[in-house]
């Protein structure tokens, strides 16, 4: 219950810490915009010029401070079309050889990174080879800054408030509930 109280407002343990037990609807947000600029980017490069697609990441990049990354499905980055350069990046690495690759976020910092997959369509079989038995055709991340007092808002002070006013009754039922009362009027009866 105390854990609960102080959840309502924003003291330690931090974002980092709870985005594990409670992923918020914020982030949620978050992973829909990066959702929609990778689809706007393959959009572009499809119907347009692929240096066009490079073009709008950075443009984001600049905008809106989100740092873009894209790697094809042998993990190297690709900085521009047809252009790849090595980058370890752990994450990217554990989706490309995992067997169900799925987005993946965490907290770093005072950072949110996503790692979002990219599969084959038929659409893309056009410009991409694919001869390997992969079905993720490249890799997005984003990484950008978040605010946590949006984090501690009010659907966390309403969740939090909600779990702590359930918690309260059920601790004054439990403290009222007398069991051997009626144990004896049990014994008493007979």
């Amino acid at each position: 219950m105390l854990i609960s109280f102080a959840q309502i407002f924003p003291i330690p343990p931090f974002s980092k810490e709870i985005y594990t037990m409670l992923k918020s609807g914020y982030f949620s947000e978050l992973e829909k915009g990066f959702e929609v600029i990778k689809d706007s980017f393959i959009r572009i490069k499809i119907l347009g010029k692929p240096v066009y697609g490079w073009i709008f990441l950075e443009d984001i990049e600049k905008k809106y401070e989100i740092f873009i990354k894209v790697y094809n499905n042998k993990g190297l980055e690709v900085w521009a079309p047809g252009e790849t350069k090595e980058n370890h990046d752990d994450k990217v690495k554990k989706t490309l050889n995992s067997l169900n690759p799925q987005i993946f976020s965490e907290i770093r910092g005072n950072k949110y990174y996503s790692v979002i997959p990219v599969f084959i369509e038929d659409r893309c079989r056009f410009c991409h080879d694919t001869t390997d038995s992969s079905k993720i055709i490249g890799i997005f991340t984003f990484e950008r800054s978040f605010d946590s007092f949006i984090y501690y808002s009010s659907e966390r002070i309403i969740i939090f408030t909600i779990i702590s006013i359930i918690l309260s009754i059920l601790l004054y039922l439990v403290l009222q509930w007398e069991p051997e009362k009626k144990v004896k009027e049990l014994f008493d009866k007979s």
